[in-house]
């Protein structure tokens, strides 16, 4: 076992990987950006549906390639992803452009998410400690949040006053921190079926999805909280400046945003025990939310944010400790393909309801829709766990690969 204090400097490490890829200063004005420079009443969607796609198309290999290869390995090469979509983002003057740079920092987010996750998780196996992974992972979270939070602060000062698109050229900055910060990090010893057909994980947790209640319960949680994000959330800029805010204005109220989102997945873990109390508390702030058309429901869109994180993160969590680790990237990335799959259409009739009746119309259709959803998720219940005979041996214990 690698001693403590090891343990405790590869935390940091990861810690500052997190910090520093969350540090990127055009989120809090990128809609800022989109009407200035695109023109198009219909760029939040078609960029929105863009990086979805590519989640869509990305997200199970990235999480194969983690598996297969490396964790490591698939965050150096996310990195390198995250600096090459900045600069075409932050260079680009036409809708065309910018999507290419939106599919290449999806191919980011592709690499780092699963192999992230599943790099702490296996660090926390090797020493028996999984227990610890829904608050650490709760934390790691919002550290990133806390440093798009940072940066939202920023970001309307550094629209207003040095103009929209070094916001996007001075995120390459810390992107590239974050790269060295990769190369001092441990991945811990995994099991790896390198032998076998890279479809095979696909194939084995499809198996385990669909013989664990547990996973497809959580799964959907999920794939509603994602669909959530792409469309509420996503389009929450625009809904922001409905109100009529000015730049600076943008930037702050969307540091708030990030603030809410940091603290849902900093808290997360104290409701981890009690998921179905989650569920039941957040489809009541979306149902708040739908029905309040003023400014006060920017607060309920805050609590809605950070809410949505909190349930993303006991249910990612849940699935993780289902899940065989030979396979563990590959059945987030499963899960996030399935809900961006879905989110693509969803995304288009929000957009076209969105230009039809408005920003607060379309995101009451949503929120009342995820009501039903998450709310059904509360039906499936989980199979017990069947303990074994008492004069049946127990299996020897795998003798785990060293790396």
């Amino acid at each position: 076992m690698v001693p403590a204090v090891k343990s405790d400097k590869m935390l940091w490490w990861l810690r500052a990987v997190y910090l520093l890829t969350g540090l990127m200063f055009w989120y809090g004005i990128e809609q800022l950006f989109l009407d200035k420079y695109l023109h198009n009443p219909s760029a939040r969607g078609y960029v929105t549906i863009a990086f979805t796609a590519t989640l869509v198309l990305f997200d199970i290999p990235g999480g194969v390639l983690a598996d297969r290869i490396g964790r490591k390995f698939c965050l150096i090469w996310s990195a390198l992803a995250q600096i090459a979509g900045l600069v075409i983002l932050g260079t680009s003057d036409s809708l065309p452009i910018y999507i290419v740079g939106t599919v290449v920092f999806g191919l980011f987010w592709c690499l780092f998410d699963g192999a992230a996750q599943a790099l702490l998780y296996d660090w926390l196996a090797e020493r028996k400690e999984t227990k610890r992974y829904a608050k650490l992972q709760g934390s790691m979270y919002a550290v990133w949040l806390t440093g798009a939070g940072i940066a939202n602060l920023a970001s309307g000062f550094i629209g207003h006053f040095w103009g929209l698109r070094s916001a996007y050229l001075l995120s390459a900055i810390p992107g590239t921190i974050a790269l060295f910060c990769i190369f001092k990090l441990r991945e811990a010893p995994h099991e790896r079926k390198t032998e076998t057909p890279w479809y095979t994980h696909a194939i084995d947790a499809l198996r385990e999805a669909r013989s664990h209640k547990k996973i497809f319960g959580f799964a959907l949680q999920f794939m509603a909280a994602n669909v959530i994000l792409l469309t509420i959330g996503e389009f929450g800029q625009i809904y922001l400046l409905s109100f009529g805010v000015s730049t600076i204005v943008l930037g702050l109220l969307w540091a708030a945003t990030a603030g809410f989102a940091a603290a849902g997945r900093g808290l997360a873990h104290r409701l981890q025990l009690k998921p179905r109390l989650a569920i039941g508390i957040f489809c009541m702030v979306l149902a708040a939310f739908a029905l309040v058309h003023s400014a006060v429901g920017i607060g309920i869109f805050w609590l809605v944010y950070g809410l949505n994180e909190a349930v993303s993160n006991i249910a990612e969590t849940e699935i993780q400790d289902a899940t065989s680790s030979h396979i563990r990237a590959t059945m987030l990335s499963m899960v996030n393909f399935a809900g961006n799959t879905l989110a693509i259409p969803v995304v288009l009739l929000f957009t076209a309801y969105y230009r039809q009746n408005g920003i607060m119309a379309a995101d009451q259709f949503v929120a009342l829709a995820a009501v039903v959803v998450l709310l059904a998720t509360l039906l499936i219940k989980p199979a017990k766990h069947v303990k074994p005979a008492p004069d049946i041996a127990p299996e020897p214990p795998k003798v785990q690969e060293v790396i």
